[in-house]
């Protein structure tokens, strides 16, 4: 049965960028962008990049190590599509950040 767990408050995450945090054992990193809430796997498949530090275009994350992009919404990789990222249900209640396990 699925799970709900605060990630962070609302006030922990920075407009454009992402933060990392563990939550049931996994490293996610966290965006808030454009008024919206967006969790992925913290590491880039291709080789582990960080991509809580990538650059936010449009819906969209860049890995800061070889530029690999990835789409918020559905984790999925643009230029190569052998390569996607777990994207993790995630939302607002109230000022808290709050994940589905």
């Amino acid at each position: 049965m699925p799970t709900q767990e605060t990630v962070c408050q609302r006030k922990d995450l920075t407009e454009g960028s992402g933060k990392v945090f563990t939550v049931g054992g996994r490293s996610i990193a966290v965006f808030w962008h454009g008024g919206e809430v967006f969790a992925l796997d913290a590491d880039c498949p291709h080789e582990g990049g960080p991509l809580a530090e990538g650059a936010l275009e449009g819906k969209a994350v860049t890995c800061p190590w070889h530029n690999y992009q990835f789409d918020l919404t559905t984790g999925a990789c643009a230029p190569d599509p052998s390569l996607s990222v777990k994207r993790y249900p995630v939302g607002l209640e109230g000022e808290s950040v709050v994940m589905v396990l």
